[in-house]
Formats: structure tokens, sequence, C-alpha cells
């Protein structure tokens, strides 16, 4: 099956905290320093199973230098979302490389 995504391109800094509090959920506070040296020029976001969104997270991280997270939700069926984030450059590279694999149609 393939994973939904959307591209977001530029993220407001209403939708950056809002990335940021779900991407940090129980995690140690100092995450919030390290999101924030993120490259906030584009975020990938991946919807799917457990084993897709790692399967995706390990492509993502091996090919390009973003920044990867599960971002939490409260879905009962395990779907999970997953953020790639970095400059616009190596978040389309991710994206590509995602469709090369056939994990995003």
């Amino acid at each position: 099956m393939a994973l939904g995504y959307k591209l977001i391109l530029a993220p407001s800094e209403s939708v950056k905290k809002m990335l940021m509090r779900r991407m940090a959920f129980g995690k140690a506070a100092s995450l919030g320093d390290e999101l924030k040296a993120v490259s906030w020029g584009a975020v990938l976001m991946v919807q799917g199973t457990i084993p897709e969104i790692f399967y995706a997270a390990d492509i993502g991280a091996k090919i390009s230098p973003v920044y990867v997270a599960e971002v939490m939700g409260n879905c009962p069926q395990n779907i999970v979302s997953m953020a790639f984030v970095g400059n616009i450059a190596d978040v389309r590279q991710v994206l590509d490389a995602l469709k090369n694999e056939g994990v995003i149609l």
C-alpha cells in the first residue's frame, strides 16, 4: 500500500510550532532546541502503517540530510505520521526517492 503524503513549502510559524510540539511529545525538553536549529524550508508529511513509516524514514534518512521525526497523534488503528524537515532541495530529494521506491505514488 502506498503512503499518503503532503509537501509543505515554507511552512508558517504556526505550523512549525504545531509540528514541533507533536514531534517533541514525550521527549526531553532539549529536543525543542534541536528542532529550532533545523532548516524549515519544506516539510514532507507521510502517513501509513508502522512498517511503511519506518521503511520510508530509513530511505529518507539515507538519501538526504533531513531531520526525520515521528509526528505523534492519537489514531487507534496504528496509522503513524512522519515528518521530513529540511531545505526544499533535500526534502524534494526524499520525495523523489520514496516515489522511485514505490512507497509513494
